[in-house]
């Protein structure tokens, strides 16, 4: 097409025809216009289909990592409403009103109650790495990433929670373990191997009657519980996401 326009502005050069040639000149211009933006258009189109392919990655590996992240969640959770359950039973607080039987509370029960502590959380890996390196804005759609601003919130509340929790059983709570029982029979249940028989037993009645460790005890229910809260909502955001991430991948097939 460009070789036939240069013959045509060859030929009216030649006769002289100044009017014409301009009309072809335009014409070869229009042309070159034209190639430049089905250029420009192709690669926008190959830019928008790589973005397109990186985000699905993206999104999977999110969606795998939450899923991941699920199921620690739930061992969490399920790990400290155990705890919860050890407390009320040494304490005697259950709600059927049962008055507690130092028979049933055995070394191990005791030992899990006042020394157990989970700490951990649930990883949020591929997350944590995109907005390390700044590509958060591969993922287009706005609610899950409001969706995931509002689960790096309920992440650091449960962390502030926990922290205060850990401050306290560090300072207060570990003084029964080391003041007021016998440990050494508590450390049966993990080295079973060692012999206690020359240890002298403790008597766990006497014990929780002492208005110091009751209250550090109930202290620790108390922060156990609100831990079990934060981490529900924590938990509730996860699956929310995943729900979010699937509908998201399924639109993109």
């Amino acid at each position: 097409m460009i070789k036939f326009f240069r013959k045509i502005r060859q030929k009216t050069l030649t006769e002289n025809k100044f009017g014409k040639y301009l009309t072809y000149a335009i014409g070869e211009i229009i042309l070159v216009v034209i190639g430049i933006l089905i250029a420009l258009s192709i690669n926008n189109w190959n830019e928008n289909r790589k973005n397109s392919i990186e985000e699905r990655a993206t999104l999977e590996n999110l969606l795998e990592n939450l899923n991941l992240s699920k199921i620690q969640s739930e061992q969490l959770i399920s790990e400290e409403n155990q705890l919860k359950q050890n407390l009320i039973q040494i304490l005697g607080v259950n709600s059927n009103n049962t008055k507690v039987n130092t028979e049933i509370i055995s070394d191990s029960i005791f030992k899990n109650a006042v020394w157990d502590l989970q700490s951990d959380m649930p990883t949020f890996n591929s997350y944590n790495n995109l907005k390390s390196t700044n590509k958060l804005s591969l993922i287009k759609n706005k609610n899950i990433n409001e969706k995931f601003t509002e689960l790096e919130f309920r992440q650091n509340k449960l962390n502030d929670i926990l922290e205060d929790r850990l401050s306290v059983h560090q300072i207060r709570i570990d003084d029964i373990l080391e003041n007021d029982i016998n440990f050494i029979p508590l450390v049966k249940s993990n080295i079973p191997i060692i012999n206690i028989e020359n240890e002298s037993k403790n008597n766990y009645l006497q014990v929780l009657e002492i208005k110091r460790i009751r209250n550090l005890l109930g202290m620790k229910l108390s922060f156990t519980q609100d831990v079990i809260d934060f981490r529900k909502n924590l938990d509730t955001e996860i699956k929310g996401l995943i729900i979010l991430i699937e509908k998201e991948l399924n639109e993109k097939k």
